[in-house]
């Protein structure tokens, strides 16, 4: 078998711009997924009075690799996160998470 060099100067040069362009990608994607999940957990909240929807805080990412929140800080939230709404079964949390995820933010 024939050995091949490879000349990677070329590659090794432009490496601070590779990083960049991942960082940037990383955040694009990141924040995208982000509002995306907020927004799917806003259209799947069950509604009475419209507090619930309505409370919802999302926190997008300003640099890579930072924590993304998404809140909801209502009394009742962890009892309708965990199904006791005739509207939204147990799961639709993850539910929403996890098609934000498998989407890419593509809504």
């Amino acid at each position: 078998m024939a050995r091949r060099t490879v000349d990677m100067s070329d590659l090794i040069a432009k490496r601070g711009a590779l990083e960049k362009l991942l960082e940037k990608t990383v955040l694009d994607t990141t924040q995208k997924i982000t509002l995306d999940a907020g927004a799917r957990l806003m259209i799947a909240s069950p509604v009475d009075t419209g507090e619930f929807r309505g409370a919802w805080e999302i926190e997008a990412p300003m640099k890579s690799y930072e924590p993304r929140r998404i809140t909801n800080n209502t009394v009742y939230g962890p009892a309708l996160a965990s199904g006791h709404s005739d509207q939204a079964s147990d799961g639709w949390v993850e539910n929403a998470l996890l098609a934000a995820v498998r989407f890419g933010g593509g809504q």
